[in-house]
C-alpha cells in the first residue's frame, strides 16, 4: 500500500482539479448498486463536493448508507492516455455554514456559471465525500498500472 506524500496528494489535487464530473455509486435499499454523474469539486484534503437534491435516489441512499465509490477519469480511445480515480469513502450532507460556503466558493471558482443557479441550488444540499481509500490508475506506466492509498484522515 502505498503512502499518501506531498507528491501524490500534489498529483491528485491536480488531476481533480482537471476534471468536471464524477460518477457517485451508492447502494439501494434492496442491495442494488446506483450509479449518478454530478458536477465536483476538491478541496486541498481531497474532499470532493458536490450538489444535489436530497430526493434525488443517490441523495436518499446516502442518508441511509453514507458509504461510496467514486471514479473520475481521462477519457480516450488511446489506451496509454487512460487515467484516473476510483475512490472509496464516506458522503455526508454539509451542514456546517461556513464549510459551505468554503465549498460553495470552491464550486463557483470552478464552475462560474453556479452563481446565476443560487436560486436552483437552494432546494439542494451539498454533500461531502471524505475518501478513506484512492486507487491510483495510469496507463501512461504500463497498462493496467495503479496504486492503492489508504487514507486514515485527509
Amino acid at each position: 500500500m502505498t503512502q499518501l506524500t506531498p507528491e501524490w496528494l500534489a498529483k491528485f489535487q491536480s488531476f481533480l482539479d482537471q476534471r468536471i464530473s464524477m460518477s457517485v455509486a451508492t447502494t439501494s435499499p434492496s442491495g442494488a448498486p446506483r450509479v449518478a454523474d454530478v458536477y465536483f469539486v476538491s478541496d486541498a484534503d481531497l474532499k470532493l463536493y458536490f450538489y444535489s437534491d436530497p430526493a434525488a435516489r443517490h441523495s436518499r441512499n446516502i442518508q441511509r448508507d453514507p458509504r461510496v465509490a467514486v471514479t473520475t477519469r481521462i477519457e480516450s480511445m488511446d489506451w496509454h492516455e487512460i487515467r484516473g480515480l476510483q475512490v472509496e469513502g464516506v458522503a455526508e450532507v454539509m451542514d456546517d455554514p461556513e464549510a459551505h460556503n468554503r465549498a460553495w466558493e470552491l464550486m463557483c471558482d470552478k464552475f462560474p456559471f453556479y452563481r446565476s443557479f443560487t436560486d436552483a441550488v437552494a432546494s439542494l444540499k451539498m454533500y461531502r465525500i471524505t475518501p478513506k481509500r484512492i486507487r491510483w490508475i495510469d496507463n501512461s506506466i504500463s497498462f493496467g498500472y495503479k496504486e492503492d492509498l489508504e487514507l486514515d484522515e485527509c
